[in-house]
């Protein structure tokens, strides 16, 4: 590898050196001793100013130099993604940013700190797009460090922020399509999608023992007069929780109260609910469900369930449908960790670069 490096903006080649320097001097100069290339320049003086004055090529936006302490060695930062191996040409570490993107073109922002290549949907497995991105010479801060014809069949996948610092190897399968004009919900997975899941994997066992489940006040869809009613009467709750008790880290732990209320016309199927129930061969067997988030991973909500809070005896008060019914109560409560989606964060930072660019 020849000696070159991009010194905060200032692309420095010195054949025959092996170290060079950026430090502060009285005026603008360039000197090799001693196997040493040496910028010296005024402080407070622009990376842009230094170059044209010393006819050196300048790539990117001016920025105000700041100087080494000692000498160091050239020597570039070799990377890999998927295989496919790259140099990152900055002294300074480099931050890449790949997302796969359903609402707009394909589109590279270049900074000295880093390269965010949005890549549309259309085009992430185009191998003709990936040859021409990585072998026209537009990419400017990191450079391919093999033959383009090498690429093969190498695809773009989702690397959302990898800052580059050393010489590292990264992998990533995630082909998850992201929208950048869209604000996505804060929130990786939310309450609703553990309160929505829990009533359909309740309903299903339900339906299976012969009982129809309906929100409260919902009696006038009913199908058969067995039927058990569901009501949330609160907001989640914050629970304590030793490890992921802050926000900090994007996980909320929360509880939430589910009162259910069964009628049932039929006094044998009634006292077996009954049997069933306590004894952990019906609802209460279900102790714990697992739910999906947006990008696919499974989180695990927990159950608690409380005992039944009424005697058995017929009820002598109809319900909207004019049948009298043996009713009880009983509730549930949900143990389950909302999470946010910090990677929310990150893509509408993608998107103001795209806009400010």
């Amino acid at each position: 590898m020849s000696s070159e490096i991009i010194y905060q903006g200032i692309y420095i080649t010195a054949p025959g050196c092996k170290y060079f320097q950026v430090k502060t001097g009285s005026g603008i100069r360039c000197y090799k001793k001693d196997s040493v290339y040496t910028i010296e320049f005024p402080e407070g003086t622009k990376s842009e100013a230094v170059a044209d004055r010393l006819g050196l090529k300048h790539i990117g936006g001016p920025q105000i130099l700041t100087p080494m302490s000692r000498p160091e060695r050239f020597g570039l930062v070799q990377f890999s993604l998927n295989g496919l191996k790259f140099w990152r040409m900055t002294y300074d570490p480099h931050i890449i940013k790949i997302i796969i993107v359903s609402d707009s073109e394909s589109r590279i922002v270049q900074s000295y700190r880093g390269t965010t290549i949005v890549v549309s949907k259309d085009d992430y497995a185009n191998p003709e797009f990936v040859k021409y991105v990585f072998g026209s010479g537009g990419l400017q801060f990191i450079k391919l460090a093999e033959p383009v014809k090498c690429i093969g069949s190498w695809e773009f996948r989702n690397f959302p922020f990898i800052p580059i610092y050393s010489d590292t190897d990264l992998e990533s399968e995630s082909k998850v399509v992201y929208s950048l004009r869209n604000r996505y919900d804060d929130y990786l997975i939310r309450s609703i999608d553990y309160q929505e899941q829990f009533i359909k994997e309740t309903r299903r066992i339900l339906e299976d023992y012969g009982c129809e489940l309906v929100r409260v006040n919902r009696e006038e869809t009913l199908k058969t007069t067995n039927y058990v009613s569901y009501n949330f009467p609160q907001t989640p709750v914050k629970e304590v929780h030793p490890k992921w008790s802050t926000e900090d880290n994007g996980v909320l732990a929360h509880r939430v109260p589910v009162d259910f209320e069964l009628r049932c016309t039929n006094m044998q199927m009634f006292y077996d609910f009954k049997n069933k129930y306590n004894n952990v061969d019906l609802l209460t067997n279900m102790c714990e469900f697992r739910v999906t988030d947006r990008y696919g991973e499974r989180w695990t909500a927990a159950i608690k369930w409380g005992p039944i809070t009424e005697d058995f005896s017929q009820q002598y008060s109809s319900d909207s449908n004019s049948n009298f019914s043996y009713q009880c109560s009983f509730r549930a409560e949900l143990f389950f960790n909302e999470v946010y989606d910090k990677l929310n964060a990150l893509i509408q930072t993608i998107f103001y670069e795209l806009e400010y660019d």
